[in-house]
């Protein structure tokens, strides 16, 4: 059984353009419905940059991850996160696992890295009690919007990140967790292969550093993207008090720091360039209201994506492709 036209509506081309389907479609349903328009799917995400897509009947994790072997069978896994996350599945996972009055700032997903998914997909099991929305915005607004000398000079030296992973007590994820490995050597010839420098430290910590460009274009439409995690490798951003506590337990040296970035060359960057960038961030940012069984679709290079503070048993799933 399809789904016929007068099942589906089909919202205008915005930041995220909602699709409607009749109340709660089964998933062999939508997965027909999926696959036999593959092509619109494409068009329709290229052009907007997400798409919500709302009246799937999922309720479980196990649906999801259903749904996502169906409609994404050769899903890879990402190594090398920067972020705690519970995984369900082979690629199914807690969509994040920050404090519920945190908020988590636009990204784009593993852009601090050398391989980063294409597409990410949300899905919505049981609704905040308040807050609690993702949020997305236009990463080519947001190269628009900032001062030509910022761009410039990013695009010009590029983003050293810095990160340093416990070996299983400490602040942020293991080296363990980061790589869903216990070895070192596997760590090693994957870091290898995507140009990571490899640092031991005391303790089987790890530091790990890489320099990438903060401006990439995008493989299809060619846009130039602001394609980059500095803010969230800027401590500062956390607050005053935050940033002092942690540099207390990093013994006031900046490369100790869970995470630290600097560009590409080694030098600074200044700290006036982050607080425009965590500006605009807030500029772009478009709150995304959950419904359960909800289902969004992120192209992670045209739409950043984020999470608002929340009360209740909020439970979104993520799979990355």
């Amino acid at each position: 059984m399809s789904l016929q036209k007068n099942q589906i509506t089909i919202g205008e081309e915005q930041l995220p353009r909602l699709v409607t389907l009749e109340a709660n479609t089964g998933i062999s349903e939508f997965v027909d419905w999926h696959n036999s328009n593959k092509e619109w799917l494409e068009t329709s995400l290229l052009k907007s940059g997400a798409l919500l897509i709302r009246g799937v009947a999922i309720n479980t994790i196990g649906d999801f991850s259903q749904l996502m072997a169906q409609i994404c069978p050769k899903s890879d896994s990402f190594l090398d996160g920067n972020s705690s996350r519970s995984k369900h599945t082979s690629n199914v996972y807690n969509a994040s696992e920050y404090d519920n009055g945190a908020i988590i700032r636009l990204h784009t997903e593993y852009s601090y890295s050398n391989l980063w998914p294409s597409r990410i997909f949300f899905c919505c099991i049981n609704v905040a009690t308040t807050g609690g929305e993702t949020t997305v915005g236009d990463a080519k607004r947001m190269l628009d919007l900032l001062s030509p000398e910022i761009v410039e000079e990013f695009e010009r030296k590029g983003i050293t990140y810095i990160r340093n992973l416990h070996g299983g007590a400490g602040l942020g994820p293991s080296w363990q967790e980061a790589f869903e490995t216990k070895s070192k050597t596997f760590l090693e010839e994957y870091c290898q292969k995507n140009a990571i420098e490899v640092q031991w430290k005391a303790g089987d910590a790890v530091r790990l550093v890489q320099v990438r460009p903060a401006i990439r274009r995008h493989p299809v439409t060619g846009d130039r993207i602001w394609f980059n995690q500095v803010d969230q490798f800027y401590p500062i951003i956390y607050g005053e008090d935050v940033f002092n506590t942690l540099m207390q337990l990093c013994n006031n040296e900046h490369d100790a720091l869970p995470m630290y970035a600097r560009y590409g060359d080694g030098t600074e960057i200044q700290q006036e360039y982050i607080e425009e960038i965590v500006k605009l961030l807030d500029e772009v940012l478009i709150p995304v209201p959950w419904q359960k069984g909800d289902l969004l679709m992120v192209d992670n290079m045209l739409s950043l994506h984020g999470r608002l503070p929340f009360t209740g048993e909020r439970k979104v799933l993520v799979s990355m492709t």
